[in-house]
């Protein structure tokens, strides 16, 4: 018996199967159909069918899989990438986008003093409050950033001074205005008329402004 007569044969029976399930009911046909649809032997027996034929037979549930496949790819090329975090976000410790930045605490009479400082120069600042829950956790990473143990820790255009020593002195010495441009601002100041400004972190080994103790 040839490869046509086999095919035909085994059509003839699946044919004849589901006209006898229409004479017993709906149910048991719905039962033949899915069984012949999702059964791995009935799957690979229409394959095989299909190719001596010279055609491709594709299973209910290759369908169902290529498709939740394609869905997926569609859904993570919409998906929107996760921008790495810029150097000057708003949220990260240093930011060259903002003038001033003050790490403290509202009860430190150190970190009201360095806000002072800052309000009396008509300095633009963002003040963050180590108390508050939101910000608490920032403050392992300052002292581990800065090797400063006390606040108000203190960013001037993203580069850490120090606490509020450091920032009276860079105001005594009359660097604040340029302590407070940005690069570009900089660039254009003539070479004679640039300094670096020195981070002073306030340590056990630095006394304080106005014989006190600590800042």
């Amino acid at each position: 018996m040839d490869a046509k007569q086999v095919t035909k044969q085994a059509t003839e029976k699946l044919f004849a199967a589901l006209n006898r399930a229409d004479e017993l009911g709906g149910e048991l046909r719905d039962y033949l159909q899915d069984r012949v649809a999702t059964d791995p032997r009935y799957v690979a027996a229409r394959k095989r069918i299909a190719k001596l034929l010279g055609r491709e037979f594709t299973s209910q549930a290759e369908v169902v899989a290529q498709a939740k496949r394609t869905e997926a790819k569609k859904a993570a090329a919409a998906a929107p990438t996760p921008a790495p975090k810029a150097a000057g976000d708003a949220d990260a410790l240093g930011n060259p986008g903002i003038k001033a930045q003050i790490y403290g605490k509202k009860s430190d009479p150190w970190t009201g003093r360095a806000i002072t400082v800052l309000e009396r120069n008509k300095v633009d600042f963002d003040n963050i409050d180590l108390e508050e829950p939101e910000h608490e956790s920032k403050l392992l990473r300052l002292v581990n950033e800065t090797k400063q143990h006390t606040v108000p820790y203190v960013f001037l255009r993203g580069q850490f001074i120090g606490g509020f020593n450091a920032l009276a002195e860079i105001e005594r010495l009359g660097q604040l205005e340029y302590a407070l441009m940005s690069a570009d601002e900089r660039a254009k100041v003539p070479a004679h008329a640039r300094f670096e400004i020195v981070p002073r972190p306030n340590t056990d080994e630095i006394a304080p402004a106005e014989g006190a103790r600590g800042e």
